[in-house]
């Protein structure tokens, strides 16, 4: 497990957290020696209110994991804003069941493996930092890609998408790394998307404007069946 803690708000909010509660102090202090008392005691509060938003948003739930076989979980929080088929030349069929997520300013922006699997392999891509609603974002955004390689030797991939607020992507998985579904493998830094890409056998259980929940909610059931019902063409 790379990317682990046993607290329950992630290590990257304390550079955050430091400087929010250090300009509160210092602030607080400017109110008893300088002029304009009231705007420096207002400027203080502001970066204290700033503290508790940084513990807020790097919060890390503990969420039981379901028990169902053949599923995908649900790799973030946030609200689904795509579903269905899109090409992609890494699976076999040349198609690949898509659902995109993305995570507002008020989601928990921890991310979870969405089932058993080894790090086949990773990309990443610098970029640009629109915003991580726009379709075109999952393309054009910086990002990191995950390719892991389940044990029934399928292929799922995780996509990490940097959004318009967000300048970093955490995730120290690499080639080789072994992952259990529900365990933490990073976090994107204020507002972005996650994508989950599988084979076309897999079926979604969400559908568009769906509000999901990393690590519980079940994303994609996997089926005998090849019959992908593509909600963008029918927007």
């Amino acid at each position: 497990m790379k990317f682990s803690t046993t607290h329950p708000i992630a290590r990257e909010a304390f550079p955050f957290l430091l400087l929010s509660v250090g300009l509160a102090i210092f602030c607080w202090l400017a109110a008893v020696f300088f002029p304009f008392r009231p705007v420096w005691f207002g400027l203080g509060t502001v970066c204290l209110i700033t503290a508790v938003y940084v513990l807020w948003f790097f919060r890390h739930p503990r969420r039981p994991i379901p028990l169902e076989k053949n599923v995908l979980l649900c790799p973030a929080d946030g609200t689904v804003v795509a579903v269905g088929q899109v090409p992609h030349p890494a699976f076999p069929d040349g198609q690949a069941v898509r659902v995109a997520i993305f995570m507002s300013l008020f989601d928990v922006h921890i991310n979870w493996s969405p089932c058993d699997a080894i790090v086949e392999r990773t990309e990443y891509y610098p970029g640009k930092f629109l915003n991580a609603m726009e379709e075109k974002s999952s393309d054009e955004n910086e990002r990191k890609i995950l390719f892991l390689r389940t044990s029934e030797g399928e292929l799922v991939v995780v996509k990490l998408v940097a959004g318009l607020v967000a300048r970093r992507i955490v995730s120290p998985l690499e080639r080789g790394d072994q992952v259990t579904r529900g365990e933490t493998i990073g976090l994107i830094r204020f507002g972005s998307r996650v994508e989950i890409l599988a084979p076309s056998i897999y079926q979604p259980c969400v559908q568009k404007g769906d509000r999901v929940h990393g690590r519980t909610t079940i994303l994609l059931t996997r089926s005998s069946e090849r019959k992908i019902i593509d909600t963008q063409r029918h927007e």
